[in-house]
């Protein structure tokens, strides 16, 4: 008796361990994530996470893809409030510069294009136009 509920306990632990082992994976990967960078309420790009690239904004802002993350390295403006925000990576994260209009967002790989956005529908800047 002792055996067959060792064994079904063992088995539970194991499947246990795969399913979160696979959520981990799944999550820690986010192939496909993108970042769309606006400036002035205009589209200026988007860009993927999975390509390290340097994205020059008007010798202005210097924004830096790597390792599937972004963040701002060179901004002209004076407080650099941006570079301080450091990085990210996470669908809805994103670095605002304030005195070039800038904004950088991550989305999933399938927004796009397609994607309309305007400040004023956006829950966290909406309040501010």
């Amino acid at each position: 008796m002792k055996n067959k509920t060792l064994r079904n306990d063992l088995i539970i632990l194991g499947i246990l361990v795969v399913l979160i082992g696979g959520l981990f994976l799944f999550k820690s990967k986010q192939q496909g994530a993108k970042i769309v960078i606006k400036r002035n309420d205009q589209i200026e790009g988007y860009y993927s996470l999975d390509d390290d690239q340097v994205i020059n904004i008007d010798n202005e802002n210097k924004i830096q893809i790597k390792n599937h993350e972004v963040f701002m390295i060179k901004a002209t403006c004076p407080d650099h409030l941006c570079i301080k925000q450091g990085k990210i990576n996470k669908k809805g994260a994103t670095i605002v510069c304030l005195p070039h209009h800038l904004v950088v967002e991550v989305i999933e790989g399938n927004e796009g294009k397609d994607r309309s956005f305007h400040y004023a529908d956006h829950p966290r800047y909406g309040r501010y136009c």
